[in-house]
């Protein structure tokens, strides 16, 4: 099984003004996981919840370079949010914010899960 990056961001809302959330994540094929916060932004990786607690979502992508299942916001085995995809393969010319679906405030225990193939 090959691993690969799944990067993006999530735009929020809140307390802290407009924030964009950096999230970057080595991740193996076929195994579902946690996608951190970039630590070379935000100093250590963290989940979402706790980074961004109190803020409101409202926009963002997640990408991987062969291919994204899905990404989505998770807390306590139910899932608050579905994250929009985007394509990284060659021949992309790249992402751009999109807006989420189901607009939720952050809550500690909140995780961007995703699930990526080769």
């Amino acid at each position: 099984m090959s691993v690969q990056n799944v990067s993006g961001k999530v735009c929020t809302t809140g307390p802290k003004g407009y924030l964009e959330i950096p999230l970057l994540t080595s991740l193996t094929d076929g195994t579902q996981a946690e996608i951190f916060t970039d630590s070379s932004v935000t100093v250590t990786a963290q989940s979402l919840g706790i980074y961004g607690e109190g803020q409101r979502i409202i926009g963002g992508f997640m990408s991987a370079k062969t291919g994204i299942v899905h990404c989505v916001v998770i807390n306590n085995g139910i899932v608050r949010a579905i994250l929009p995809l985007t394509s990284r393969t060659s021949g992309a010319t790249g992402c751009s914010d999109m807006q989420v679906a189901n607009s939720i405030t952050l809550v500690p225990g909140d995780q961007a899960i995703a699930l990526t193939y080769a």
